[in-house]
């Protein structure tokens, strides 16, 4: 594939010294046109997409992808060995639509080669050519958003507030699960909620992860992607969006949920969008999405296949009784993370501790009941 005829190199503006060797830019390498070295030695890549075209009255988020990285390589680097390349900004096609075919195609081959992709919008409407990059692998994926709004709006035409509808109404479509996260039921049509909750969207409210923010682990462990839209993020932390509002997620809890999807081995691609930088004093929210790229990194470091494996005996085992299933379930040695085990599944699925607790109790979460439902 050459890479050339796609990308923009990314030009520093950074008034730190370069020399300063802590720093995240002196970490990173930086793809340019005279690139040599082999691009799939490296784990993680960086790609800018300044398209804003349909973002829905927030087109300026097309600025975004460059103020991103000015915070994010400002940061210090962890204590890390995995290698990431910033590809620089995809080269923008004359249509929308010929953005969206480069994406796709971008996304389709470093996916298949098993690293992962970071993009750095742009609106949350290229969630769709990244989908389509998954899909064209020929395998079913399970895609999330965080997300104040449904983005579903059915009959509408296609734009970042109405996406949701042609990822999950194609007949042909590959999406085997879809989770919204940290939705506020006072911005969505209740009308909309019921449906996509009778089409089997894992739904989970705001108010759902402030009570327990480890509870939204499970969710994202067996993720192939994760959108966030800037909205997610209460207005006060995160303020460069026409979307956000008083309530929604912190920034720390969002950087919480960034190092819970960072230790997802699984996961092949995040994208980050809808920050309008004319809207960002002092860059804070441009600092809110560097820190929880930040926080990815940090749980990517530690990651581990610490699936249950009979052979490697790497779990403990537990027996629970419930009037609707025979539950057995599962808790890692090394991260103690938990899966339960259906009568009705061919697999484990991700759950938690308090899942465990409460069907100890005789109670099912709503978690397992979709489960068991599904």
């Amino acid at each position: 594939m050459n890479f050339k005829d796609y990308l923009q190199p990314y030009q520093s503006t950074s008034e730190t010294s370069h020399q300063e060797r802590g720093r995240l830019r002196n970490y990173a390498d930086f793809y340019k046109d005279d690139f040599d070295g082999d691009l799939l030695a490296y784990d993680i890549f960086i790609l800018g997409v300044p398209e804003g075209r349909l973002s829905l009255n927030n087109e300026s988020c097309a600025f975004a992808p460059d103020e991103i990285r000015y915070s994010l390589y400002e940061l210090y680097r962890g204590d890390w060995s995995h290698s990431v390349l910033d590809l620089g900004n995809l080269k923008l096609g004359n249509e929308v639509e010929d953005t969206y075919v480069a994406l796709q195609e971008l996304s389709s081959y470093l996916i298949q080669h098993g690293k992962v992709l970071l993009v750095l919008g742009g609106g949350h409407d290229l969630i769709i050519p990244i989908y389509k990059g998954h899909a064209a692998l020929g395998k079913p994926v399970n895609f999330a958003s965080a997300d104040a709004y449904l983005d579903f709006q059915d009959g509408e035409k296609s734009h970042s507030r109405s996406f949701l509808s042609q990822l999950l109404a194609s007949q042909d479509s590959l999406m085997s699960q879809y989770s919204l996260l940290g939705y506020q039921s006072y911005l969505c049509s209740p009308r909309e909620l019921k449906l996509l909750e009778e089409m089997d969207v894992h739904l989970l409210r705001l108010a759902e992860i402030n009570s327990d923010l480890r509870e939204v682990e499970p969710y994202v462990r067996g993720l192939d992607h994760l959108s966030i839209d800037l909205s997610v993020v209460k207005s006060s932390e995160a303020p460069a969006s026409v979307h956000s509002s008083p309530n929604g997620l912190t920034a720390a809890s969002l950087c919480a949920i960034m190092r819970y999807t960072g230790m997802n081995i699984g996961l092949k691609s995040m994208l980050f969008s809808e920050l309008n930088p004319r809207m960002d004093g002092n860059k804070q929210s441009a600092k809110v999405y560097a820190q929880a790229i930040w926080h990815f990194f940090e749980g990517y470091q530690m990651r581990c296949n610490d699936f249950p494996n009979q052979e490697l005996n790497n779990f403990q085992k537990f027996y629970v009784s419930s009037e609707l299933s025979e539950l057995v379930f599962y808790k890692s040695q090394e991260l103690s993370r938990w899966w339960v085990e259906l009568p009705t599944k061919d697999s484990l699925l991700p759950c938690s501790f308090i899942d465990y607790k409460n069907a100890v109790e005789g109670l099912l979460s709503h978690r397992l009941l979709k489960y068991i439902k599904h």
